[in-house]
């Protein structure tokens, strides 16, 4: 699903074509390191198909209509109206009114969210209210439907690359010695939602898309897109993170892998080899979008690039999926072979990012040191959507 990243998010009202424009800008995503542009050098390095060296996991995005971290996905009452996706906010939270946590001798069927509470030992259940609210907000009580891609992809999508992959059950005391047991997926959920409310400074390429006519929406550059991948997840091992979704929703996720291939743009003939694909630019006439190119382009090759993304999942299932987008576009190379724009022949994502992992977020209060008491600083973070940093650390590295 998508959540808005709305400090980032930017309106666009054109679709990219020629050279990368500047909010493209490669440089912070490869931290650094020299940018790899020629397609010689690319494939002299086993770089037209590769994987990231993440251990990307599977989760949930937590969607509003269903609410959030406090739906009890394991909840025998609960669970058959999450498994019918139609079944919206106000079904499930009149369910979930009907049988509060005190009533449960077993906790292990509470939400990720009551059992972080319990944890704690929040009183008023702050994290869970607030996991509610959403939807809530969201049209749940007045107009009884939430729209069904709110949620928390953007938190999963970068806690799976963050955040090691949590394998075991880690049983924990509340403060009245309470055994309380967090499976997997209520540690990778804390996980997301600390991403999704407290990451700060992610390298950001693009523009996102607020029109609902997804024709109108740029998309990000071909040439950006493709040396992303190359250099971030082929040459550096990293993931980043692409909205997939054309319009105005937004569905985080990460790249775990790509393969290339070429073909030429009049014969639409195949190749492994660029050389063999590509066409003289000398041809000017003949070429789609001629007069948007690249100043330097000498060469056109057509490029379909298969990208393998880590999915998106019901929390009850332990399965990892893997979600396939197939790419066409062109790529213009200069007399060097270096690739200096290009031109999409579909839609390509509308924008992509990464996580910041010189930066591990934190939760407000715990930045600014503002609260000692831990159920205090529990409560006043859990209002803005913030599980504790220190508490979510814990929980992850104990079940590794």
């Amino acid at each position: 699903m998508k959540y808005a990243i709305v400090s980032l998010a930017l309106i666009s009202t054109a679709a990219f074509g020629g050279a990368p424009p500047k909010e493209e800008n490669l440089s912070n995503l490869l931290e650094g390191k020299r940018q790899i542009v020629s397609l010689s050098e690319i494939t002299r390095m086993g770089l037209s198909s590769s994987s990231t060296g993440a251990d990307l996991w599977s989760g949930s995005y937590w969607p509003q209509y269903q609410g959030s971290l406090a739906v009890r996905y394991l909840d025998p009452i609960i669970r058959p109206l999450v498994e019918v996706e139609t079944v919206q906010w106000k079904a499930i939270k009149e369910a979930f009114d009907q049988n509060p946590s005190y009533s449960y001798a077993n906790t292990d069927v509470l939400s990720p969210a009551e059992k972080y509470d319990l944890l704690v030992g929040d009183p008023e259940m702050t994290l869970t209210k607030y996991a509610w609210d959403l939807g809530k907000k969201n049209g749940g009580e007045s107009s009884g439907k939430v729209p069904t891609w709110r949620g928390i992809c953007d938190g999963w999508s970068s806690a799976s690359q963050m955040m090691p992959r949590p394998k075991k059950d880690v049983v924990v005391s509340d403060p009245n010695g309470k055994s309380i047991r967090f499976f997997p997926e209520d540690i990778k959920a804390l996980g997301s939602l600390l991403y999704a409310r407290a990451q700060t400074n992610p390298i950001f390429l693009g523009k996102r898309c607020r029109s609902p006519i997804a024709a109108l929406c740029g998309d990000t550059n071909p040439a950006t897109l493709h040396l992303a991948l190359v250099n971030r997840v082929g040459s550096m091992k990293k993931s980043f993170i692409a909205d997939v979704s054309p319009g105005s929703q937004v569905w985080n996720y990460p790249v775990k892998s790509y393969e290339t291939s070429y073909y030429n743009v009049f014969s639409d003939e195949e190749s492994k080899d660029f050389t063999t694909a590509m066409e003289s630019f000398d041809k000017k006439k003949k070429f789609r979008k001629r007069d948007s190119r690249h100043p330097d382009t000498a060469f056109i090759v057509g490029v379909k690039m298969v990208v393998n993304f880590a999915d998106m999942r019901l929390p009850y299932n332990t399965d990892d999926k893997t979600m396939t987008h197939i790419y066409t576009y062109d790529l213009e190379l200069n007399s060097r072979y270096e690739i200096v724009g290009g031109e999409a022949a579909g839609k390509l994502p509308d924008f992509i990012w990464a996580p910041n992992d010189g930066v591990y977020p934190l939760s407000f209060v715990e930045r600014t040191g503002s609260v000692s008491d831990l159920v205090a600083k529990s409560q006043e973070s859990a209002k803005n959507g913030q599980p504790l940093s220190s508490v979510v650390r814990q929980l992850f590295e104990a079940s590794k």
